[in-house]
């Protein structure tokens, strides 16, 4: 069933959730990223699409052929490793963009640097929409800074059709989960995020848990709900386009412009009024950012809803003139090593090579429904022109 959820994830002409490529960059490229640091502390119509019922997808049962890849290619690791470290430790820097939550990718980053020294690895905290356009711009500027790329399938796409993606596929594709390879072999599969529900406990007691997502259009959850901005690319846009699939766009817009949604193009303030108890529900919150949260000491928690969640693979690939061409190859082999995988997932990432399970309750997969995805052809069609309705409908007063 991953394969009805996962197999159109790359399909070239239905990157539906990220808008065009700018032609010209709107700000010029920084000189340098600053290294990132830990952080301080309902409707009566039938559903339009059922969501998917999703096995356990970060650890399914490998098959003979991927078992044996898997032995053959970690007991080879040592080599892989050897065919770029020496050149990378003379390049001496990685700069990654897309890294995540810090306080989750600051281990992953020290892993690295500890395993490969000589290596200053600087990692960049931002959305795909954001590492897209800086790309752009070094990209048309001639100022390259970056050398990974890490992000979701929309904006990986949107590089690779235009030419700025390396061709480089891993040698550690094959202990992948075969329907989170990227079909065009150009970037690579890294990690899995969960975006879902995520409640404030001093608020939210267990016996008012919405269980589903029609719960949250009762009226007593009027200007208590939060949601990323869905415009572009992002887990709101995921969010929303998958319960519009489920209960029919009208109605679900209907519902939530009614509760008067509090909107942020990024994450960070919707956490910080989750953890606050400005807002009771965070509709488009990732499995990673309430790990980090709750590992804070922050009263919230995740909540994975009966119709399903949503779900987008996290890929990487290597930037077109990277300055460290070796430094991102050797990050991403290590990356879909066991070991890389493994150190991933005690994390609260949620991995993609076969055998390796998610080891955070958040990040597991393990009978979870997914929600309709808007690269699925039925699906994008059913949704019709999203921006415009949602700028219409949730927007246009500037909200």
């Amino acid at each position: 069933m991953l394969r009805l959820v996962f197999g159109v994830l790359m399909v070239v002409g239905l990157a539906a959730c990220s808008p065009p490529l700018a032609a010209t960059p709107t700000t010029a490229p920084p000189a340098a990223p600053a290294a990132t640091t830990a952080p301080a502390a309902p409707p009566t119509t039938a559903p339009a699409a059922a969501a998917t019922t999703a096995p356990a997808a970060a650890a399914p049962k490998p098959t003979a052929g991927a078992t044996a890849a898997a032995g053959a290619s970690s007991n080879n690791m040592d080599a892989i490793y050897a065919q770029y470290y020496d050149a990378a430790k003379k390049e001496g820097k990685l700069v990654l963009y897309g890294v995540g939550n810090a306080t989750l990718y600051n281990p992953i980053r020290d892993a690295f640097i500890k395993k490969f020294p000589g290596i200053d690895v600087q990692g960049v905290d931002q959305r795909g929409r954001e590492t897209r356009e800086k790309i752009i711009a070094e990209q048309q500027s001639k100022n390259y800074v970056v050398d990974v790329a890490i992000s979701g399938p929309d904006t990986q796409n949107e590089l690779v059709q235009n030419g700025y993606i390396e061709d480089f596929s891993s040698s550690q594709t094959g202990t992948v989960v075969p329907e989170l390879v990227p079909s065009d072999r150009k970037n690579n599969p890294r990690t899995v995020t969960i975006f879902t529900v995520a409640v404030n406990t001093n608020l939210v007691p267990p016996d008012q848990e919405p269980h589903q997502w029609k719960d949250l259009f009762d009226p007593k959850w009027k200007d208590k709900l939060e949601m990323d901005d869905p415009r572009g690319s992002g887990p709101g846009g995921t969010v929303l386009s998958g319960v519009e699939a489920l209960y029919g766009p009208e109605d679900v817009d209907r519902q939530w412009a009614a509760q008067n949604l509090f909107f942020a193009t990024q994450a960070g303030p919707l956490l910080d009024s989750l953890a606050r108890g400005e807002k009771s529900v965070y509709l488009s919150a990732s499995h990673a950012d309430i790990i980090a949260q709750r590992q804070a000491g922050a009263p919230v928690k995740l909540i994975k809803p009966e119709e399903g969640i949503g779900i987008t693979p996290i890929n990487q690939g290597v930037v077109k003139n990277a300055p460290h061409p070796n430094a991102a190859k050797l990050w991403i082999e290590w990356s879909l090593s066991e070991e890389g995988q493994k150190l991933l997932a005690d994390q609260g990432y949620g991995p993609v090579r076969q055998g390796v399970k998610a080891m955070a309750p958040e990040a597991d997969l393990n009978g979870i429904k997914f929600l309709p995805r808007d690269d699925d052809p039925e699906t994008f069609k059913l949704l019709g022109d999203r921006s415009k309705r949602w700028e219409d409908i949730f927007f246009k007063n500037g909200g």
